[in-house]
């Protein structure tokens, strides 16, 4: 192997972690998100995430109360909801924060999915 070759295997190793940063390291335009929560296929309620300060808000289930946390571009079902549901899937899948990423609650027909932003799912040609 020559130098010249050992040049450019790094060259595109540093290009390859500039792409890889700029896609998942670099925060996008979180002022758009919102998590949609729907309950029983209906929408309950709409969650700005931008902002600093975390909030709260508490949306009735067939199962209890869900304590619903969200803001600084995340949202996540509060460990407070424990027993809403059999196997707390919904309050241990823990933060979501990319458009399309989504917490599901089953047994109480609960959804709550990360919308808006400017993520880019696929492009056909």
């Amino acid at each position: 192997m020559t130098r010249g070759d050992v040049v450019v295997i790094i060259a595109a190793l540093c290009l390859v972690a500039i792409i890889w940063a700029g896609i998942y390291l670099i925060p996008r335009n979180r002022d758009q998100l919102r998590a949609v929560v729907r309950v029983d296929g209906k929408d309950v309620v709409s969650l700005p995430l931008d902002g600093t300060e975390m909030r709260r808000e508490t949306v009735s289930l067939r199962g209890g109360q869900a304590i619903i946390e969200y803001g600084q571009g995340k949202v996540r079902v509060s460990e407070e909801s424990d027993g809403i549901c059999p196997d707390d899937i919904c309050w241990r899948t823990g933060w979501v924060s990319r458009p399309g990423q989504t917490i599901a609650c089953v047994p109480n027909h609960m959804t709550i999915t990360v919308v808006g932003g400017s993520g880019v799912d696929a492009i056909v040609r």
